[in-house]
């Protein structure tokens, strides 16, 4: 017999636990979101008990992507308000491996940009969104320590970079065909060389002295 949780401890490590069993599902499967009574047995619990912390399984993916925004701004942050001096590449180094830890960031998050117009209830989307953008003012604030001229414009315009990348260089059988054919670079392959390469051009150019007229 399932045990109901009812402090919020127990309630917050179900929740992480309802999360967990579903990315593990989604890494596994990554081209189907599962259901929620897949998820709920993987988690082993009752279908219902999913519903109880989540509404429909598409909030539940985004959960997820929400946690994987939270745990990279974490990351930058405590880096950022190291006494220590910050550089780009010890930045880049923070995107890197943050990417390389969470391997279903990138096809979550293309994902949940689509279910957030779609499928996601209009105040629950703009509620994710309003946290989102105060933990990246956050952000900014701690970056400015080491690069004055960081603004909330940058950091959007990195996380653009981000995924349009990864949507143009992720695997498929489309890519494959391209790359046989040679319609496709070879260089294309390497997603996080080409994109810390992006991330420095644009970070450069932003930080860089303006030219007087």
């Amino acid at each position: 017999m399932q045990i109901r949780a009812t402090n919020p401890e127990d309630k917050e490590l179900r929740r992480e636990a309802i999360l967990d069993a579903a990315e593990q599902l989604w890494l596994s499967q990554p081209e189907r979101m599962s259901s929620v009574a897949d998820i709920a047995t993987a988690a082993g619990l009752a279908k219902g008990t999913v519903y109880l912390y989540f509404r429909s399984k598409e909030e539940l993916f985004l959960g997820i992507h929400e946690r994987h925004v939270t745990t990279f701004f974490t990351r930058m942050r405590e880096r950022a308000q190291s006494e220590q001096t910050m550089t780009l590449d010890e930045m880049f180094n923070v995107n890197r491996q943050f990417l390389l830890d969470f391997p279903a960031f990138l096809p979550l998050a293309t994902l949940c940009h689509g279910l957030l117009e779609r499928q996601i209830p209009l105040e629950a989307a703009f509620a994710f969104e309003e946290r989102t953008y105060e933990r990246l003012d956050e952000i900014v604030t701690a970056l400015r320590q080491h690069f004055p001229q960081a603004t909330q414009a940058l950091m959007l315009q990195s996380y653009a970079l981000f995924l349009g990348l990864w949507q143009l260089m992720r695997p498929s059988p489309l890519k494959d065909l391209m790359k046989e054919r040679a319609l496709m670079p070879v260089c294309t392959e390497d997603y996080l060389h080409m994109l810390e390469a992006a991330l420095k051009s644009l970070w450069r150019g932003a930080l860089a002295p303006e030219e007087k007229s």
